[in-house]
């Protein structure tokens, strides 16, 4: 995986803004379309002077609006920038996010965790690779309403060890009526790393990418954890 600077995430962003746009009239423009129009305005009838006023205002307005909006580009290129700074603080920490992937790493799945709007009285769990073929699946029978674990194995229907990587899962529950009940799925784990190339902070759980956006909880390591 391939690291990016602050630095270069701040030139990236900088390069970004700074293009200009050819096709887009600018102040220099006005101007020489203004002194045009003096230069070649009849001696005999000349602009009157109410209107050339008027003419001046507004293109003091224009280059007044220009140099704001120029300076809104590089307070949100410098904001980006301290937010990805920020979001360096989170590597290490324990996260809590909304989302349905889980990793397997030498052979050991990470926990399925989700909760239950209410009591169900059937709750399957499909899982997948990462081109989406199933892969497998584990009935994790009843199971009251609130937050749940589930574990897998790592293998397939056939009882086959599965290879390391991300997978996604799904849930289908069901209540004693055989009503469908709502279900979140949730990823957990240690934060070892951010993704600044998409154009979209992302922070690393190993192999899994997850938005900041869809986090929901922030807890410190205790002391002594290494893992």
């Amino acid at each position: 995986m391939s690291v990016m600077s602050v630095s270069d995430v701040y030139s990236q962003a900088s390069t970004s803004t700074s293009t200009k746009d050819e096709t887009v009239m600018g102040k220099d423009d006005f101007l020489a379309l203004l002194v045009a129009q003096l230069q070649n305005q009849d001696p005999l009838n000349p602009s009157d002077s109410t209107e050339f006023t008027a003419q001046l205002a507004q293109f003091s307005s224009l280059e007044q609006l220009q140099n704001i909006n120029e300076e809104l580009s590089g307070f949100e290129v410098y904001q980006s920038t301290l937010n990805n700074i920020q979001t360096s603080g989170f590597i290490g920490k324990t996260i809590t996010a909304t989302g349905d992937t889980l990793t397997v790493e030498d052979g050991i799945a990470t926990d399925i965790a989700f909760s239950l709007d209410d009591s169900s009285a059937s709750v399957y769990i499909q899982i997948y690779d990462a081109s989406g073929t199933f892969v497998a699946d584990i009935d994790a029978g009843s199971l009251s309403a609130g937050q749940q674990t589930v574990s897998w194995d790592a293998t397939d229907d056939n009882g086959m060890a599965v290879g390391d990587g991300v997978y996604t899962y799904s849930i289908m529950a069901v209540d004693s009526d055989g009503n469908s009940v709502d279900t979140t799925s949730f990823i957990s784990g240690k934060v070892t790393g951010i993704d600044y190339e998409s154009g979209e902070t992302l922070l690393l759980i190993g192999d899994q990418k997850v938005s900041i956006s869809s986090m929901i909880r922030v807890e410190e390591n205790e002391t002594g954890d290494n893992s």
